[in-house]
């Protein structure tokens, strides 16, 4: 079985800036393999009335602020920015962190609708989002592999544009979804493909689907979701409270390593954890020092 790497998203769900750098350095010191952020310009939870930190300025910032960690948004949605300005963007933060950023891109879903609108973006349903997603995928990957970059379909038109400068190491492209359009583009284009929650009976249909859709091509296969991690189980519950436990993957370090586990098994070699109390130090060193040696 390949080598499982372990990364945490970070709180940036906050008015303070310093909450989500010191998370993504805590998580780098220790030794966790990957901090992610989320593309919300406002929370799921809670909605505008929340601050939400804004993915692209503060991955940047985190680049810059860490040495090892890799880095990465979990993910960008398609629609909140020209494909062309993101793929310089994110070339931008890779040159920063040579070899240690990953574009996870998606399209969002009907909970992205109001957010769109509020913030005067395009918010498309049904296939046609598929196809935006797959088209800005294919913006992404034209700019850092295959310069110029020379497309014009329903929702482009870009002709002749240079990707400089191009950074050492091109970022990694993950795609996140599990309509059929997304999971082609992720075997023709993406270098891996990252499902949100599901069992992990879910992850070995959802991985034989992306293999076959790779054609031999070598497209990771990584899993997130929400994790609910105590010292013991009575911790874990308390920290569960009214939340709907199917939602979650919960219990003490044992049943979190168990769950986990089984998510590797079934294909995942990159596993991110979302938990709900990340602005909690505890959180992730729990994970680190208790949860990841059973996973060894």
């Amino acid at each position: 079985m390949s080598e499982l790497k372990l990364g945490v998203t970070l709180p940036q769900f906050t008015a303070d800036p310093a909450q989500v750098v010191d998370a993504a350095l805590r998580a780098e010191a220790l030794g966790l393999d990957s901090a992610w952020v989320f593309d919300h310009l406002w929370p799921l939870t809670g909605g505008k009335e929340r601050p939400a930190l804004e993915a692209w300025t503060t991955l940047a910032y985190l680049a810059a602020a860490t040495s090892r960690i890799e880095v990465g948004t979990l993910v960008t949605r398609s629609t909140i920015r020209h494909p062309a300005v993101l793929a310089t963007m994110a070339a931008t933060v890779a040159g920063i962190a040579p070899g240690r950023l990953t574009v996870g891109l998606g399209s969002g879903d009907e909970q992205s609708r109001d957010e769109n609108a509020a913030f005067g973006l395009p918010y498309y349903a049904g296939k046609k989002r598929v196809a935006q997603l797959v088209s800005c995928a294919e913006v992404l990957h034209a700019a850092w592999h295959k310069p110029p970059v020379n497309i014009k379909d329903n929702f482009v038109a870009i002709e002749g544009l240079a990707m400089l400068p191009r950074p050492p190491v091109p970022p990694r492209l993950w795609l996140a979804g599990r309509s059929e359009g997304t999971i082609a583009a992720a075997g023709r284009l993406a270098e891996g493909w990252n499902g949100w929650g599901g069992s992990a009976s879910d992850l070995v249909h959802d991985a034989g689907r992306v293999n076959i859709a790779a054609e031999g091509r070598g497209v990771e296969i990584t899993w997130a979701g929400l994790v609910i991690l105590g010292s013991d189980e009575a911790e874990a519950r308390r920290k569960l409270g009214s939340r709907d436990p199917s939602s979650y993957i919960w219990g003490d370090p044992a049943a979190v390593a168990q769950a986990l586990a089984e998510r590797h098994r079934a294909g995942a070699t990159h596993l991110v954890i979302t938990f709900p109390d990340a602005h909690d130090p505890a959180a992730y060193a729990l994970l680190a020092e208790a949860v990841r040696p059973l996973l060894q």
